[in-house]
């Protein structure tokens, strides 16, 4: 039986502007998780690029994705055209999202990724379709994911065998709750957040007497 082989992406440690949302894990979830990834490098010498703590983040959306080139327009001049009715509509949102958990088990290998995903009570996905659904999105932009997750390593060149990081994967799982109290709007200028800068933060709203929960 042919063993499936990675399939190389061709820009982690490129350059390339973006601006996204993600949410920040607590030390102690980073510390476990860069413990894990110091596994996952043992298991080949070359072949993957693993997430260095400081990176480390759980994906909401890109309001100007990286790896798009929208068509050749400059992406700061749209940032910046986006930004006022972007801001607004993720602002009223997350003010009316109270902090939730995400708890984090699945390990799942692709051949261009290893991500590490969680599920919450809906709140990630409800505050992608209300955000979208308020916004007026770019030609050329990204679609939001449908999953909670995080990626933990990216298959870069040359390309190898799968079965050793899912044995890895299968052999040491992780099991993390994760306390979302607020987003980050962060600028990324190398990939995959290599080389970023927080724009600006939108903490959760407190729980308030009479609200119901997002989402629910």
């Amino acid at each position: 039986m042919e063993q499936l082989k990675s399939k190389p992406v061709d820009w982690v440690g490129k350059e390339h502007l973006g601006f996204v949302v993600n949410a920040a894990f607590s030390k102690e979830n980073t510390d476990i998780i860069t413990k894990w990834l110091e596994g996952l490098r043992k298991v080949a010498a070359e072949g993957v690029y693993a997430m260095k703590p400081e990176s480390l983040h759980i994906t909401v959306l890109d309001w100007v994705a990286p790896l798009f080139d929208y068509d050749g327009e400059d992406k700061r001049k749209l940032y910046n055209e986006l930004y006022p009715s972007y801001d607004a509509a993720f602002r009223r949102i997350t003010d009316n999202i109270e902090p939730f958990d995400v708890h984090f088990t699945e390990l799942p290998v692709t051949p261009g990724s290893i991500i590490l995903v969680g599920q919450d009570e809906g709140q990630f996905q409800s505050l992608r379709q209300e955000f979208m659904n308020s916004v007026n999105f770019p030609k050329g932009g990204k679609q939001p994911p449908d999953i909670v997750h995080s990626s933990l390593a990216r298959f870069v060149a040359p390309e190898v065998d799968l079965a050793p990081f899912e044995e890895y994967a299968r052999d040491n799982p992780l099991d993390l709750t994760q306390r979302i109290n607020e987003f980050r709007l962060v600028e990324t200028q190398r990939e995959p957040m290599q080389d970023f800068s927080i724009i600006d933060t939108y903490r959760l709203a407190l729980r308030r007497q009479g609200c119901g929960d997002f989402g629910r």
